[in-house]
């Protein structure tokens, strides 16, 4: 009878098992192809040599998801075809699945070149297993019985990656928060450092937002590969997300930030952070299957702790240029910001107070610039962390070698004393709504800066007298007449906002009750001058006790606020 081999050699491959013993191989592998070294490269063909990259074994709804990426280089002169070798993959207990090819797997190899393929099987399983080997056979169908030949196996215990909730052991792959590291699998000339970790509340709920600094330090230019940064808390893992996902390629020498969304509510839950790379399958139906293989750890032991965040600034003298990270764009090198002053008033009503710092910038080039759009936070020794409010002005432009003051701020609870604070400058327009730290230093409230108050408005109180007049009629009431000197300077060449703080007079009597009060603003058509002015008013009784109270008020979005300034008795 003739048969038909190969006929019958296909059905019988469609209908065996995946599942093969490694024992039922009755050709052993030549001697030449064996592979017991330690090395990363294995030699697949006289001029392919064959490294593995990825392996995962993770359990899915559908069983135990195995899959593998390799990378081929074509170390010869001309262009090569992918061999068409089968891919297996040896468990612990002995058993070899094969694996499929992904339907983007390259069919060439140009000279010189390096391509990935990637590989998958799920498993109908859902015990736990362990991986051993990657093996690469040459399997003839058409014989009978069919004959294979194993070209070489590659050891992959240690590279295997159980899926989400694994964990990195390997102290090589352990990194602490100040350490530096690479990711091989992507680049062995971009090292990266952490640098930041900050809090922030989105639309999407509170995130902790990371970032790296990444350095090439090879000789050539380079691209950032794509990697992913998961958070671990105490019970579980959060995903990532990369912020900005234009491409960055760096220049020999060059730097540049990295950053990552962590949707946790705040950064003292997490207790570490896993880098990853990503993978991708194409099925034969084109779908495809993404995931993800653990490459390093970093322990966040003691880099949450705020703390450490404010030791690591150095405190700062008002009215000095502040430093802004180089690599940052927002603020111009030709316009130097200084923190004036920094108090903590108290509300009108009640119920909270408000630090207020205020900023001036100025224009030391010779053309207009815009004024630059920043925000700011103050970080308590506590912990609780501000967003600044920014000053509601109609100011665009920095005049050359003008000065102008904005304030933000800061709305903290009554407990709050001010005594040690961390300041920082914010980036909000690099990738939206997150927002980025250019500069940050230590400071605090200031004990007596009354010389700033209503800064740049030099306001002294030069005199001031009451009188009062009965008023005959019904009621029996007094009018009075509050007579006030004032002398009023432009500090420095500063150009002055209507959003800018305003000064209250208030006198009071002898129980404390305002007799009345009086806004002056430094701006506008009514504006406060140098001079004598005068305030009249009635009140129900007369008083030889009084008190003149001069506050400084600011705007906020919660309401005013006022911090006072000096008090004279009568």
């Amino acid at each position: 009878m003739k048969i038909n081999w190969k006929k019958t050699t296909i059905m019988f491959i469609l209908a065996a098992s995946l599942v093969i013993p490694s024992a039922s191989f009755h050709v052993a592998a030549d001697a030449k192809y064996t592979q017991t070294s330690t090395e990363l490269t294995y030699q697949l063909t006289d001029a392919i040599n064959v490294e593995v990259k990825s392996i995962l074994n993770e359990p899915s709804p559908n069983g135990a998801r195995i899959g593998a990426v390799v990378r081929l280089y074509n170390a010869g002169d001309r262009l090569i075809g992918v061999p068409e070798y089968e891919v297996r993959a040896k468990t612990q207990e002995g058993l070899e699945y094969i694996m499929r090819p992904s339907q983007a797997n390259p069919r060439n190899v140009q000279p010189k070149e390096t391509v990935e393929l990637s590989y998958m099987n799920v498993v109908d399983r859902y015990d736990d297993f362990a991986l051993t080997e990657l093996s690469w056979l040459d399997v003839d169908e058409f014989v009978y019985p069919k004959h294979e030949t194993r070209i070489i196996s590659v050891p992959i215990s240690d590279m295997e990656w159980k899926g989400e909730k694994a964990a990195i052991s390997d102290p090589a792959l352990i990194k602490q928060w100040d350490n530096t590291f690479k990711i091989p699998v992507l680049s062995s000339s971009v090292e990266y450092k952490p640098v930041s970790l900050n809090e922030q509340i989105t639309p999407d709920g509170p995130v902790t937002v990371v970032g790296f600094l990444a350095t090439n330090v090879g000789d050539k230019a380079t691209t950032i590969a794509d990697f992913r940064v998961n958070g671990k808390t105490l019970n579980k893992t959060v995903n990532g997300k990369r912020i900005d996902i234009d491409t960055i390629t760096l220049d020999p020498g060059e730097k540049n930030y990295v950053y990552y969304a962590i949707p946790v509510k705040n950064k003292a839950e997490l207790r570490s952070l896993v880098i990853l790379t990503p993978e991708d399958f194409v099925g034969e139906d084109k779908s495809h299957s993404s995931y993800q293989i653990g490459r390093l750890m970093i322990n966040l032991s003691g880099a949450t702790s705020t703390q450490r965040f404010m030791n690591q600034l150095s405190m700062y003298e008002l009215n000095k240029p502040i430093k802004f990270d180089p690599l940052s764009g927002l603020i111009r090198p030709e316009v130097e910001v200084s923190m004036i002053d920094l108090q903590m008033n108290e509300s009108t009503g009640g119920g909270f107070k408000a630090v207020v710092a205020k900023f001036k910038l100025l224009n030391k080039s010779e053309g207009p610039v815009q004024v630059p759009k920043f925000q700011t936070s103050l970080t308590s020794s506590s912990g609780n962390k501000y967003l600044g409010n920014r000053q509601d002005t109609k100011v665009e432009t920095l005049i050359p070698n003008i000065s102008y003051v904005i304030y933000y701020s800061y709305i903290v609870p009554n407990t709050e004393t001010g005594a040690r604070l961390a300041m920082e400058i914010l980036d909000t327009k690099r990738v939206e709504p997150y927002n980025f730290p250019v500069a940050a230093f230590q400071t605090k409230v200031a004990d007596d800066s009354s010389d700033k108050a209503f800064y740049p408005f030099k306001t002294t109180l030069n005199s001031w007298s009451l009188a009062a007049y009965y008023v005959m009629g019904p009621g029996n009431s007094y009018s009075y007449k509050l007579n006030v000197d004032f002398d009023i300077k432009l500090q420095d060449e500063v150009v002055a906002d209507q959003g800018s703080s305003k000064l209250r007079l208030e006198l009071v009597d002898s129980s404390n009750k305002i007799m009345t009060s009086k806004v002056l603003s430094f701006t506008g058509e009514n504006k406060i001058v140098s001079g004598p002015q005068t305030l009249n008013f009635d009140y129900d009784r007369q008083e030889t006790t009084v008190k003149l109270n001069m506050y400084e008020i600011i705007d906020t979005p919660f309401g005013e606020v006022r911090r006072l300034i000096q008090s004279w008795n009568r």
